[in-house]
């Protein structure tokens, strides 16, 4: 199914979500982006989904970043909102209770790169390239990039490659911890983050939700908030169903039969 630029594929509890605009390098606009905001969002309540692949059509890019006709002749009133609707964006995706795995096939340039750090993680091809290009544009990152950026990799690169516009590529993302895994060859790239998926899928899902929420609040949290937090949803998993499955199928030496839901 393809609407409005972003195609979606389902494979029982895995969907793979594209940015379906090719001859553009899967560049994004506000209304793309707010498509994809929205379909990951509704796959996500749908009760059937277990992990999200997202990806760009082609092998050539991810999303080269912003389109750049959107922007021209903006002021400065004009051009906040917009900003703040695209970190809203990105933030839902970032917040999504289902695991979201970015699969970087080419380059991820400005907002492309900063749509992969929201992702739950990243898997990557031998031709991934990851650059915040704005400044050379006299620009800034809009969409969360000053900020993700030197969470992942630390303040001194995140400074060197927005102030240089230095790309980087597949084998330093993964040394920096932009990727999860080493590059594969491009034409392995889907198979390899559909097996990732399919691993995640057989998880508990109320317990992967647990988990992506306890990350993401701790990384704005003192540490004994997070603990405090952690401690919360890790005895509301104990007194849950999906444990009740996971232990009697591990001592029973059997696959756990999770619900979708729990």
């Amino acid at each position: 199914m393809s609407e409005g630029f972003i195609a979606v594929e389902r494979d029982g509890a895995i969907a793979t979500v594209r940015i379906d605009r090719p001859t553009v390098h899967n560049a994004l606009n506000s209304a793309i982006l707010q498509r994809l905001g929205d379909q990951i969002a509704e796959l996500a309540a749908s009760g059937t989904t277990r992990a999200i692949v997202l990806t760009g059509t082609g092998e050539k890019a991810f999303s080269a970043g912003a389109d750049l006709d959107e922007l021209a002749n903006l002021d400065a009133e004009d051009a906040a909102p917009l900003m703040r609707a695209g970190q809203s964006i990105i933030r839902g995706i970032e917040r999504s209770p289902v695991p979201v795995i970015a699969a970087v096939n080419g380059l991820a340039l400005g907002g492309g790169f900063e749509l992969v750090l929201a992702c739950s993680f990243a898997v990557v091809s031998t031709t991934a390239a990851f650059g915040l290009p704005e400044a050379g544009l006299g620009l800034i990152p809009g969409y969360g990039g000053t900020q993700r950026l030197a969470r992942v990799a630390g303040p001194a690169v995140a400074r060197h490659v927005m102030l240089t516009g230095h790309r980087i590529d597949a084998n330093r993302a993964y040394r920096l911890g932009i990727a999860v895994a080493p590059p594969v060859e491009p034409g392995e790239l889907m198979p390899f983050a559909l097996d990732v998926a399919r691993e995640v899928a057989t998880r508990g899902p109320a317990a992967c939700r647990a988990i992506l929420d306890a990350v993401d609040a701790g990384l704005d949290s003192p540490l004994d908030v997070g603990l405090a937090l952690e401690t919360r949803l890790a005895a509301m998993a104990i007194g849950g169903s999906e444990s009740t499955e996971g232990v009697a199928a591990f001592k029973q030496k059997r696959r756990p039969e999770f619900g979708v839901r729990a």
